[in-house]
C-alpha cells in the first residue's frame, strides 16, 4: 500500500530527506488517530522506539544541475515534486492520508524549506509477485553497510554485500511481520550505479551531524521467496528506509 504526493516547489534544501522525514512525523501527528501511532512508532515508553518502521518513503524530482553547481545548499527543481510513501499497516496509510488533508499542516516550514498544499494525491497499487525471480528498480538510493559502517557495493564486493543484504531483509522482515525471510535472497546487479548522499544523522540528544553516505541505486534482480519480495516490495530494502532510502518499484509484472 503506497501513495504518491505531488507538490509544486521552487527549491528543496540539499538534505531534503531530512527536511521530509520532519513533514512525515507532522503529517502524523495532524491527527487524534495519527498522533497516537506516531508516539507508537517513534517512542517506546520515554525511549526512543529502534525497531524496524513499517514503512519507508522515497522523495523524486529534477532539478537545474548547473545551478546545484553554484548554490550547492539549494536543489532547484524543473519538474513537479514527488513523495512515495509505503506501508506495510493499512491503518498507518489512512492515518498519513488523513493528516496530509488537514489545514493546520500547511504550509511546513523547516528552516528556509517552505512546502504548500499537495496538489494531488494518488493510492498506488503495489505489483503482484508470484514468481521467485523480481525486476526492481530504486525509488531511493539502497545504503548497505557492514558492522563497521563500511558501504558495500554490489560489484566490489559481492559476497560480503550479498551477506549484509540478507542481514538487513531478514531483520526488517522479523521486525516488522514478525518472521523473517523464509529463503536467502539472491541479488543481480543489472543498470547499477554508485550513489553519493549528504544525510544529517542526530545520534542522542547531540546535535545532527551531517554524514556522507555511499549507496547504490538503478536496476537489479532479486531472488527468493515470493512473499518475501512482495513485503520488501512494500518496505524497502536495506538501511535507514524510513530516512529516504532504499525504496523500490517492480519493473514490469512480478
Amino acid at each position: 500500500m503506497r501513495l504518491q504526493v505531488v507538490f509544486k516547489v521552487e527549491r528543496v534544501p540539499l538534505l531534503y530527506r531530512n527536511a521530509f522525514m520532519s513533514f512525515l512525523k507532522e503529517v502524523l501527528q495532524a491527527t487524534p488517530s495519527g498522533e497516537r501511532r506516531f508516539h507508537a512508532l517513534f517512542f517506546y515508553g520515554h525511549r526512543k522506539n529502534k525497531a524496524p518502521k513499517p514503512f519507508c518513503f522515497a522523495v523524486r524530482f529534477a532539478h537545474d544541475r548547473e545551478r546545484f553547481a553554484q548554490e550547492q545548499e539549494w536543489l532547484y527543481l524543473t519538474s513537479p515534486l514527488f513523495l512515495y510513501f509505503s506501508v506495510f499497516e493499512a491503518g498507518l496509510l489512512v492515518d498519513f492520508y488523513n493528516g496530509l488533508l488537514q489545514e493546520t499542516v500547511y504550509p511546513f516550514c523547516k528552516g528556509e524549506f517552505v512546502l504548500p498544499r499537495p496538489v494531488r494525491i494518488l493510492p498506488l497499487r503495489e505489483k503482484k509477485i508470484l514468481k521467485d525471480e523480481v525486476r526492481f528498480r530504486t525509488l531511493a538510493p539502497v545504503l548497505i553497510e557492514d558492522d563497521s559502517q563500511k558501504p558495500l557495493l554490489p560489484d566490489e564486493d559481492p559476497q560480503a554485500f550479498l551477506r549484509e543484504l540478507n542481514y538487513y531483509a531478514d531483520a526488517m522482515l522479523l521486525g516488522v511481520r514478525g518472521k523473517g525471510l523464509a529463503q536467502e535472497l539472491g541479488f543481480e546487479p543489472l543498470k547499477i550505479r554508485k550513489e553519493v548522499v549528504k544525510h544529517a544523522i542526530r545520534e542522542g540528544e547531540r546535535e545532527s551531524r551531517v554524514y556522507t553516505f555511499t549507496c547504490f541505486s538503478g536496476e537489479f534482480l532479486l531472488r527468493g521467496d515470493p512473499q518475501d519480495l512482495y513485503d520488501i516490495q512494500v518496505l524497502g530494502l536495506g538501511r535507514r528506509r524510513a530516512q529516504g532510502f532504499g525504496m523500490l518499484e517492480v519493473v514490469g509484472s512480478g
